[in-house]
């Protein structure tokens, strides 16, 4: 039986809003420079701490896919190059039924519809090409944004899972344990676009696009080739770096 092909290279999944594909080195000095913001950082944990490190997590993220252990793609906005945010998806057990994802957006892009349109193409492709049936988030309870945009999307919030996350600061806090099962996604539908403008969420994006595009520009100038090393960093789980 032939491999799949996203154990080769993931594929390029486009919306209305943003197209997410897979995570790049070329992406580490924007990602670095987006996700170490402290009001994202707070709900992570251990992100990388530097650029060279966010190409160690890159290089890890593309070895987990060969392997088919899991998936990391980068959310980019339309009119960007470089990912703002990254949508991680890894198995639970061989053979993908369950499986756990996780996501980090660059702050200005909250409240853009980037978020929740990203999530529905990974969701997608999670369920019709990884064979997943249950989908398990874990939320920090504080946040209130992430929570929002899963239960809109179908899932459930099944249990609170009680000093499951260590914060940068060394204290813990508690999560949230949220599935969609790919049953209840199907029947609830696509993503409901008609809440909002869609020409309005472009013009928003634009703006945002526009505003952070420079920066993006001076930090992608940064990206190099170097052999940094594997830098393994789960969104919403502490990982031994030791």
């Amino acid at each position: 039986m032939a491999s799949p092909s996203w154990l080769d290279e993931l594929p390029r999944l486009s919306g209305s809003l943003v197209h997410v594909r897979e995570v790049a080195l070329s992406d580490a000095p924007v990602l670095y420079e987006l996700l170490s913001e402290p009001r994202v950082t707070q709900h992570l944990s251990g992100p990388p701490a530097s650029f060279q490190a966010f190409q160690g997590f890159v290089r890890w993220a593309h070895r987990q896919r060969s392997a088919g252990n899991g998936v990391t793609f980068g959310i980019v906005p339309t009119g960007l190059r470089s990912a703002v945010g990254i949508v991680q998806v890894r198995a639970l057990e061989p053979t993908w039924i369950v499986a756990e994802w996780g996501f980090a957006l660059g702050v200005a892009f909250w409240g853009t519809g980037v978020f929740s349109e990203a999530a529905e193409l990974v969701a997608r492709f999670a369920f019709d090409h990884l064979n997943v049936q249950r989908l398990e988030a874990r939320v920090v309870t504080s946040n209130g944004r992430a929570s929002g945009a899963l239960n809109k999307m179908g899932a459930s919030a099944e249990v609170t899972l009680a000093r499951s996350f260590k914060r940068p600061d060394g204290t813990y806090s508690e999560q949230l344990l949220w599935s969609l099962r790919a049953e209840d996604w199907r029947q609830r539908g696509l993503f409901d676009v008609g809440r909002f403008s869609p020409d309005a969420a472009k013009r928003r994006i634009a703006a945002v696009v526009s505003d952070v595009q420079q920066l993006l520009r001076d930090r992608s100038a940064r990206a190099t080739n170097d052999d940094s090393p594997e830098y393994p960093f789960l969104l919403t789980r502490n990982v031994d770096h030791s």
